[in-house]
């Protein structure tokens, strides 16, 4: 016998084993005169026909085999005996599961009453915050999610590039005619690039954006800004692009400025150089490049619409963030738990192989010895059918009717691991009972845990 996952098997029959010296026909005949008695039985016409008992030379041949097989059925109940006794020392102890589950719920308790009121502040800020974006909308029927980048450093690198685009472009323009070379034109065209790119992003932040507002007198406060920019910039590009023209007219002694400084509008349209026409357009294209990045590059073109929707986005992010952080500390008392009741399992499964080895090791002993007093069974069948042979052979009459049935074994039935396989199996119901509890109380405490958790949400005591 052994043992395959809490079930009783029967293992490969081992080779057969040969009966012990003494115990082979040879030697009983030669020690009961098995062969001469047979005879003397048949000419006395014995066994009768109607005798259902042995004769008495096979009860001398059981009686013969019975001695050793005695000695061989006594080892194998000290066998058993000896596993049964090493099993019930092996056995797997009842474990406590529920202790470290109750542990669990009392320490989840006091983690969730410490995160109570910082959780319900957290949830009760993003809701304000997503209750004052739903308002807004509302109140200013705006249908659709803001857009607006998530980083501004990439619209910032690209007005600046342009601003830088714009100087170094105006620069080599002015160079080319002002006494202080390209130093003077560098610093007369980073200044006017950077005016530029000022206006044009106000225009399009503080101009365009309010447009489209709901409300009339900001609409017309975003008119206003955005023609007071648009004129500004028309004014400095235009101006920019006479006096670049001027100053081609004075280095080629076409046009004598005098000491008259005045600013004369009409002169502005006035260009004759094709500096002056590349400088306006150049100052036209970065300004409403300018313009459009102010509209939409930095913020939502709805104005408002953006701060109000990233504080909504930002409190729900912390309040993310704080109940993953809370999940973690609330998980740490169910973790614990676990590994309290995987170690505790992993002592009753180690106690469980060790005792399905010990009853290995003892089937292994017990089957050997089963060999030898199936051997010893064998040989007593084996003489008492050679005495019925001979018997039957010697006879003038018929032989009895027992003879044709197998002889009797000359000892008790091959159980002797019974007992020790219901041991097994009763421990392997124990693991399997041990496994469904340990199963049942860590699915109790994340079933508490979701609880608690919802719980927090909603802003209630755990």
């Amino acid at each position: 016998l052994a043992m395959d996952g809490g079930s009783v098997r029967t293992s490969k029959a081992p080779p057969a084993v040969k009966p012990p010296p003494g115990m082979s026909v040879g030697a009983l005949d030669k020690r009961l005169a098995i062969k001469k008695r047979a005879r003397d039985d048949a000419a006395r016409n014995l066994p009768r026909q109607d005798d259902s008992n042995l004769s008495e030379t096979e009860g001398a041949i059981i009686s013969a085999v019975g001695a050793e097989r005695a000695r061989i059925d006594q080892q194998r109940h000290d066998a058993r005996a000896d596993a049964e006794r090493r099993l019930r020392t092996l056995a797997p102890q009842p474990q406590d599961f529920a202790g470290p589950a109750l542990d669990a719920r009392l320490t989840l308790k006091q983690a969730a009453g410490r995160l109570s009121h910082d959780w319900a502040r957290a949830a009760e800020h993003a809701a304000q915050r997503r209750a004052d974006l739903d308002a807004f909308k509302r109140a200013h029927d705006v249908r659709r999610a803001a857009v607006y980048p998530k980083s501004t450093l990439l619209q910032t690198g690209m007005l600046f590039s342009a601003a830088v685009f714009e100087a170094l472009f105006s620069a080599a323009l002015f160079a080319e005619d002002d006494a202080r070379g390209l130093l003077g034109g560098a610093i007369t065209a980073i200044g006017l690039s950077g005016a530029n790119v000022t206006l044009g992003f106000l225009a399009g932040f503080l101009g365009l954006r309010y447009l489209q507002h709901r409300q009339v007198l900001m609409k017309a406060t975003g008119a206003a800004v955005f023609g007071a920019m648009t004129l500004l910039a028309l004014m400095l590009n235009l101006f920019a692009a006479d006096w670049r023209d001027q100053l081609a007219a004075l280095a080629g002694r076409q046009v004598d400025m005098g000491s008259d400084a005045s600013f004369q509008l009409w002169s502005l349209l006035q260009l004759d150089s094709p500096q002056s026409i590349i400088l306006l357009m150049l100052g036209a294209g970065v300004w409403v490049f300018a313009a459009l990045k102010g509209y939409s590059g930095f913020d939502d073109p709805y104005p408002d619409y953006g701060k109000i929707d990233r504080a909504a986005r930002e409190a729900d992010d912390a309040l993310s963030d704080f109940r993953s952080e809370s999940r973690l500390e609330l998980e740490k008392p169910i973790t614990a738990a676990r590994e309290a009741l995987s170690a505790r399992m992993e002592k009753m499964r180690a106690e469980y192989e060790a005792m399905k080895r010990a009853f290995d090791s003892a089937a292994d002993k017990i089957e050997s010895l089963d060999a030898q007093a199936r051997a010893l069974d064998q040989a007593a069948a084996d003489a008492i059918h050679f005495y019925r042979q001979e018997n039957a052979a010697a006879r003038t009459t018929p032989a009895p009717g027992y003879f044709g049935s197998p002889p009797p074994a000359a000892g008790p039935a091959l159980d002797a691991l019974g007992g020790a396989a219901s041991m097994i199996d009763e421990a392997h119901a124990r693991l399997v009972e041990a496994q469904a509890q340990s199963a049942q109380a860590l699915e109790g405490l994340l079933a508490e845990l979701d609880q608690t958790t919802k719980q927090l949400d909603q802003g209630q005591s755990a």
